[in-house]
């Protein structure tokens, strides 16, 4: 490891969860006197004045390491930018190392990297410029959709080895933007050692891809004014989209199997059905084809009392065949009813995130009846849990809102259905608010498995992208994207489109567009007079 006596918290706890994995010791500090953490060398007075008054993150607050790890003999060198000498490089060298974590700010000396059997590990921030000093800032101050961070092994040249990556909603505020990200790759470099002490990291000695390291400078005061201005226009923006801009969502039938959506030329013709009432909208649509009619199933929201309630509906060339019908309903608020038939019997696994729990509803008189049969796990806010099997295996993904929210993917297992349910070895196996949570689906084409998911990088289901999954096993997950499916600009949807539901040699989707609500504005002023008096 490389550091000074101090880190930022967020990087001694990346050092504690590596501690946490069976196997891995700490058995060398090696310590630059001169990098200690704290504020970026050239940072303009004026910004560091808004930190210290504005930039309370508990991620990125200064700890000593000296009482943390004081059992851990230290290495104290005096070169500039780690250029270790011969003695100390012998030194090194006869701890037999497996990494060195690098946290520290510069470049890195040649001799070093070669001083641990896989190499040295570094954080970067950023995917596009202009980013840089001060980590996590220049996203929020050019209002970029995501901020980009990754894990890499540094190398000879002027690239390195990608081996760990995500990319993160850009929050409005920059203490809030690096609270997040910073919170969030620090597990990086214990998964990266669970992976390899499960002969499952080839991906560490992978070739270089281009570094994501970019030299921009910290903002000077002139910068800091305005990143001051742009931020207080950005909340005022947000209440105002809080208080009059609202979802309204549709659901439609495309008549072409899922797998035509793999096509990028594909132009998919959306039959939509009805316009919802006014205050209402239907969304997260799946069904069962009964030829020549479609069963759907999807979230009911009324904003008159903004709770999702789950119904059916019949549909018979693109129509109503009958009215829609109430089918389950919970004091918490329901959506995503994905359908899963197992052993002759059809069952229904809704996201219920606020009862904290995945339940199951079985089919007692189809379409309308539905029987809690029982939960799959307990005490986690699962968002769009979607279950199938592979390779002989059930398999659960789900986003989780306590964790990560739309930006962490986690897999669970079983050899049942009903279990019993295990997590993945790695878990979160994925991090990315582009292609993460869960948006349809999983089909297969020539064999090969696809996952729909939602990029909610923009905005909350803002388009589907369809992952192709190369790896899925309990120890291992890799997955690419290879698709995208857009909504129509010039369409009656054309700010959403986030599930893609295989029905036979039908899709189903839904569409979003953003209008005003005076019954949801009515609601989220009652909310904020019950909280203020809650508080009392």
């Amino acid at each position: 490891m490389l550091g000074g006596t101090t880190l930022h918290r967020w990087q001694l706890k990346s050092v504690q969860d590596l501690l946490s994995v069976e196997g891995v010791r700490l058995v060398l500090i090696i310590q630059d006197p001169s990098s200690n953490a704290g504020p970026a060398s050239g940072e303009a007075a004026l910004f560091r004045f808004y930190c210290r008054l504005f930039v309370k993150s508990n991620a990125i607050a200064v700890v000593n390491t000296i009482a943390a790890l004081s059992e851990t003999p230290r290495l104290v060198y005096e070169g500039p930018n780690i250029e270790v000498g011969e003695n100390e490089l012998e030194k090194i060298e006869g701890y037999d190392l497996d990494f060195i974590l690098k946290l520290t700010d510069g470049s890195c000396g040649k001799d070093i990297l070669r001083a641990a059997r896989h190499g040295v590990w570094s954080y970067t921030f950023g995917d596009s410029a202009p980013t840089g000093n001060p980590a996590c800032f220049w996203e929020v101050s050019h209002r970029n959709a995501v901020t980009a961070a990754a894990l890499v092994r540094i190398t000879d040249d002027k690239s390195d080895v990608i081996i760990r990556k995500g990319f993160f909603r850009t929050q409005n505020s920059y203490a809030r933007n690096i609270q997040l990200i910073c919170s969030e790759i620090s597990r990086w470099p214990s998964q990266v050692c669970r992976d390899i002490l499960n002969d499952n990291a080839e991906y560490v000695a992978g070739p270089p891809k281009q570094a994501i390291v970019h030299t921009s400078p910290p903002p000077n005061n002139r910068e800091t004014i305005r990143f001051i201005s742009k931020t207080m226009a950005n909340r005022v923006r947000a209440v105002y989209r809080l208080l009059f801009r609202y979802s309204f969502w549709n659901i439609g039938v495309v008549r072409a199997p899922i797998e035509r959506f793999l096509d990028p030329t594909f132009k998919p013709q959306i039959d939509w059905l009805p316009r919802p009432p006014k205050g209402e909208f239907k969304a997260d649509p799946f069904g069962i084809l009964e030829s020549p009619n479609i069963h759907v199933f999807y979230e009911n929201l009324d904003y008159h009392a903004p709770k999702g309630i789950i119904y059916t509906v019949q549909l018979s060339q693109g129509k109503f065949a009958n009215s829609p019908q109430k089918m389950i309903e919970l004091p918490v608020h329901m959506s995503y009813p994905y359908l899963v038939e197992h052993e002759g019997q059809l069952y229904c696994v809704p996201e219920t995130n606020r009862a904290r729990e995945i339940s199951v509803y079985k089919s007692t008189r189809f379409p309308d009846q539905w029987q809690k049969a029982g939960a799959l796990l307990s005490n986690v806010m699962a968002i769009d849990t979607t279950i199938f099997q592979h390779d002989g295996t059930w398999w659960m993904m789900f986003t989780d809102r306590e964790k990560g929210g739309d930006a962490n993917l986690y897999v669970w297992y079983a050899q049942d259905f009903w279990g019993p349910w295990k997590p993945h070895f790695n878990n979160p196996v994925k991090s990315d608010v582009r292609s993460a949570r869960p948006g349809g689906t999983p089909f297969y084409h020539d064999g090969i498995l696809y996952r729909p998911a939602q990029d909610c990088s923009k905005t909350g289901g803002g388009r589907t992208v369809i992952n192709r999954v190369n790896r899925l096993s309990p120890i291992a997950f890799d997955e690419e994207e290879v698709a995208y499916v857009e909504p129509d600009p010039e369409g009656p949807y054309p700010e959403g489109l986030h599930t893609l539901s295989k029905v036979g040699d039908l899709t189903l989707v839904d569409g979003k567009r953003f209008e005003f609500s005076a019954f949801a504005l009515l609601n989220n002023i009652a909310k904020g007079v019950r909280r203020t008096f809650d508080r009392e």
